[in-house]
């Protein structure tokens, strides 16, 4: 098989990756990777916010702690002087009694310090029981406290197992890309002087064919050279289900009018079209994953007014981008 039939087969096999799938899933799927990103800031954002609330609750939580000791400690001191005033107040007691009969000129001293002495036990008895009621209070908001750190913790934890949930299957999106594109290059590379390029982008990655590869002027019938190229690409992606795939027609900025063509819209539209239904049906790529487009000329490679840069504009694209579903399953979480 000679070299200019090699690459026709490459070339359809390229154009046949590209097509069938409505244009509002592909618009659907760009929405979500442009969000996604923004998604992943905002959790950033929430974990550094909780985490700051989390650090100021700590540190009331600390100082209730240290509140708490202090007035354990008081509540101790004033019960011991509570109980060395009751005994003294007992013994004075005792030796009033004792006196009440024998020593009458001593009795009115008696009497008024020992009115004087319960006064200050009964002043002491509602201090100390002020401050066991504070120690309560404290104890009760030291608990309430508590639990609220405990919630903070385990929704920090969560967000935190989110956010690198997501950042592993970013880095897995992008670890397919990349391999991805080094196979198509690998597969492709003997169509690359024929005007086939693989590059990646935006986490995509992007299959570049020029016109002279795929189609004759102002035609849509796949060349065989190109029929080739896609079939070759086809073999490549038909196993790789985690992929959706647009197929987008772009022509140059010079107007067609024909019996078929209205203008370029339609080439473009059509090319697209012939691409998707070639892949899909010879090269058995799933119609579900393919989303057919036409660009005419309003997305140029190169906006040159030139003869090279028209040139560069007449082009399939296929773009081959991850499936968002396993990240969108989480931020539905």
């Amino acid at each position: 098989m000679n070299t200019i039939t090699k690459i026709a087969y490459l070339f359809l096999a390229i154009i046949s990756l590209i097509a069938c799938v409505p244009q509002r899933k592909f618009a659907d799927l760009e929405n979500k990777h442009t969000t996604l990103s923004a998604d992943k800031i905002i959790l950033d954002s929430l974990f550094k916010i909780v985490t700051t609330k989390y650090e100021s609750c700590k540190k009331i939580h600390n100082e209730l702690e240290t509140d708490h000791e202090k007035l354990s400690a008081d509540f101790k001191e004033t019960e011991s002087l509570y109980n060395r005033s009751r005994k003294a107040y007992e013994q004075l007691n005792e030796t009033y009694e004792k006196r009440l009969f024998s020593e009458s000129s001593t009795n009115d001293e008696l009497k008024r310090s020992l009115r004087e002495l319960e006064t200050k036990l009964v002043k002491k008895e509602l201090e100390l029981n002020q401050k066991e009621a504070n120690l309560i209070l404290k104890e009760n908001e030291t608990k309430k406290l508590n639990a609220n750190v405990a919630l903070m913790e385990k929704s920090l934890k969560e967000r935190e197992a989110k956010v690198k949930e997501l950042e592993a299957l970013i880095r897995q999106k992008d670890e397919s890309v990349n391999k991805l594109k080094e196979t198509l290059t690998n597969a492709l590379l003997g169509y690359k002087e024929s005007g086939l390029s693989v590059t990646s982008k935006d986490g995509k990655v992007y299959v570049s064919v020029d016109e002279k590869l795929l189609f004759q002027s102002g035609k849509v019938d796949v060349d065989p050279n190109g029929r080739k190229a896609l079939l070759k690409l086809c073999e490549t992606l038909k196993n790789n289900s985690d992929f959706d795939i647009v197929i987008e027609g772009h022509t140059d900025n010079i107007p067609i009018k024909t019996a078929r063509f209205e203008d370029n819209w339609d080439l473009s539209v059509l090319r697209a079209t012939a691409i998707t239904r070639l892949m899909t049906q010879d090269g058995k790529i799933d119609p579900k994953k393919i989303i057919p487009s036409g660009r005419g000329e309003n997305f140029p490679a190169d906006n040159s007014d030139t003869k090279e840069a028209r040139t560069k504009n007449r082009r399939i694209e296929i773009i081959i981008s991850p499936s968002l579903k396993a990240i969108m399953t989480i931020l539905n979480k």
